[in-house]
């Protein structure tokens, strides 16, 4: 393959606003990813809304994310008006919009491809490989972009990373669903459009934990049973899987269970609830969708207390605003602590330890537990996507490893950008 200035492995919502920063800001760019569409968990597996847009009914995320967010919206894909700041989407519009900002912006496209090792020398990650079609391929680049997800290229290369604190299990995934045929005039609580108000459907959730009521429940969440745009149509985030995402055999185990458990809550919906009485799958989602898994040990860590009381950074790269959201793992509870203000994340945080020219964006990046459950959302992952490819075009530009880069320069830059850091 030809080799790059900038490779971003993966293609979610932090690795594509990744690849069209680092491509606007003059970096040769490509973009690898294992499926044949960008958006990650937002089209692989229907997580919706995009959180958290804005705090208090101010702004705290910009740039090329609003810009996305807009450009949906003008095809009737998202809006952008609630109150929350979140926004919610169509899939395939996403899909569509992602792939022409990639492409507009002069970034490459590797789609089919799965990255399944790197070539590290001296702290520097040289290429990494990937399977396709076409066989295995080499991809060599300056610098990396880590957005796996899973800070899978950062594992590889051997670099540190943990998964799970203090014992505690990881969050559960889920395997979300979307029905036809609901009456959606009947069915409260789906579009989370007001700040601070819970979204669970808790009348429906009492009467499937009633004991008596409902026969043979599986294991569930929520339920959050979120708008599609269309009416008839809802998104359900419900199942639960204890289990981790790193690993091939629990992935499998998740699949097989959680959609056998998708057909059992459907069948019990429409037999206790009269707007699902009609209801019909529509799908599932390409793949489990996965809360958490490794996170990296960078040169600074996110805390509680950053994320509680806001702390001016002097090379803050993006913002964040959404509650510290666990799932606990093996049962439907859930630790949810409210976060008054818009609270500012720092590029060191993006940095693993002894990399020279990785950096990790999305919710890889270093964190405490209860930091990361705040900043693992998607327009936060987005804003940090943007921050990672613009500071990997910089260090390009200037012939410098990413710690050493300036971060109040970056932060300045991304300001006139349209960033709000």
């Amino acid at each position: 393959m030809e080799k790059y200035d900038v490779a971003v492995c993966g293609g979610g919502p932090a690795g594509f606003i990744a690849a069209i920063a680092s491509a606007r800001n003059g970096a040769k760019t490509l973009l690898i990813e294992r499926y044949g569409f960008l958006g990650g968990m937002a089209t692989l597996s229907h997580v919706s809304p995009i959180t958290t847009f804005k705090k208090r009914g101010e702004r705290i995320i910009g740039g090329i994310p609003l810009e996305f967010v807009k450009a949906m919206e003008r095809l009737g894909g998202a809006d952008t008006g609630y109150q929350s700041g979140r926004v919610p989407f169509d899939t395939e519009i996403y899909k569509l919009i992602a792939q022409r900002m990639t492409l507009h912006s002069g970034a490459s496209l590797l789609l089919h491809s799965y990255i399944s090792d790197c070539i590290v020398e001296n702290n520097k990650v040289k290429a990494v490989i990937v399977n396709n079609k076409s066989g295995e391929q080499r991809i060599e680049a300056k610098y990396f972009i880590d957005c796996t997800g899973d800070a899978d290229v950062v594992n590889m290369a051997g670099f540190p990373c943990r998964a799970g604190e203090n014992g505690d299990g990881l969050q559960p995934m889920t395997l979300w669903f979307r029905l036809g045929g609901v009456d959606t005039s009947r069915l409260e609580h789906m579009e989370m459009r007001y700040e601070n108000v819970r979204s669970v459907n808790t009348r429906i959730r009492e009467k499937l934990i009633a004991p008596g009521s409902v026969k043979e429940v599986p294991k569930f969440g929520g339920p959050w049973m979120l708008t599609t745009l269309r009416n008839g149509e809802a998104s359900i985030n419900m199942t639960r899987y204890a289990g981790d995402g790193t690993n091939v055999s629990s992935l499998t185990e998740a699949e097989c269970i959680l959609r056998e458990d998708v057909f059992k809550l459907v069948d019990l919906l429409k037999e206790n609830f009269p707007e699902f009485k009609n209801s019909y799958i529509l799908d599932t989602g390409t793949q489990v969708g996965i809360r958490e898994t490794r996170r990296i040990n960078g040169i600074y860590e996110m805390s509680a207390d950053d994320i509680l009381v806001s702390k001016d950074f002097p090379d803050t790269v993006a913002k964040g605003g959404h509650p510290m959201d666990i799932h606990m793992a093996g049962s439907r509870a859930q630790d949810l602590r409210t976060v008054e203000e818009g609270y500012n994340i720092p590029y060191r945080s993006l940095i693993p330890k002894k990399s020279d020219n990785l950096i990790a964006a999305g919710r890889t990046i270093s964190a405490t537990r209860e930091a990361f459950a705040s900043i693992r959302v998607q327009a936060t992952c987005m804003a940090l996507g943007q921050a990672a490819g613009t500071a990997s075009a910089l260090c390009c530009q200037k012939g410098l490893p990413v710690h050493k880069l300036d971060g109040s320069e970056l932060h300045c830059i991304l300001k006139k950008q349209g960033a709000v850091v």
